[in-house]
């Protein structure tokens, strides 16, 4: 395993956030000038506010925590090198694939990288777009325009994570599958990595 025991342990508190808001989501009802929202708003802003926290925690880690996975390789967009081993990774994949195969998962990949790293950017846009509603929408439910702005941009977002949500876990599954422990290795918090 790569990843430290402290990047797994917040790695299970915002996945586990994460699909919770976006359960709550489904079911919760708006306010509206005339009426308030029910309990599961309530408790979808809370635990926004929280996520918000805890993705500020992981970003100011995953700038100091070092290790063999580094920030680098989250957002290989602004360097051809890193952009480069990108591409040459997702041509290995395809190759394995094509023969119901998959690469070993022992070392961290580009592609997996590149992958958390729209994750992680996708979660934060979430959380602070959610926290300036929750600070800024009016007493009775008025958004000023460049409010209405960030509102748009939060609901359209959340059909972009449950799609994040399906490739990532699926990913997940399949190395999973094919004898790669993954996400046993992922949310086993008493064993310690290389990097403890």
């Amino acid at each position: 395993m790569f990843y430290d025991r402290f990047t797994r342990l917040l790695h299970v508190f915002l996945a586990a956030g994460i699909v919770a808001q976006l359960l709550v989501s489904e079911w919760m009802h708006h306010p509206r000038p005339e009426k308030p929202g029910n309990f599961l708003y309530d408790l979808h802003e809370y635990l926004g506010l929280t996520l918000l926290g805890l993705l500020i925690l992981h970003w100011l880690w995953s700038f100091v925590r070092g290790g063999v996975v580094p920030m680098a390789q989250l957002f290989p967009w602004f360097s051809g090198d890193r952009r480069r081993a990108l591409l040459a990774d997702i041509r290995h994949y395809a190759n394995h694939m094509r023969k119901l195969k998959l690469p070993d998962a022992s070392e961290p990949s580009p592609l997996a990288g590149a992958i958390q790293g729209v994750g992680l950017v996708v979660a934060s846009i979430m959380a602070l777009t959610g926290s300036l509603i929750y600070f800024n929408v009016g007493d009775n439910w008025s958004f000023a325009p460049w409010l209405d702005f960030v509102k748009e941009i939060h609901e359209f977002l959340g059909p972009v994570m449950w799609g994040y949500l399906a490739v990532h876990a699926s990913a997940a599954i399949v190395h999973q599958l094919f004898g790669h422990k993954l996400i046993t290795d992922m949310f086993n918090l008493r064993r310690k990595s290389s990097t403890d």
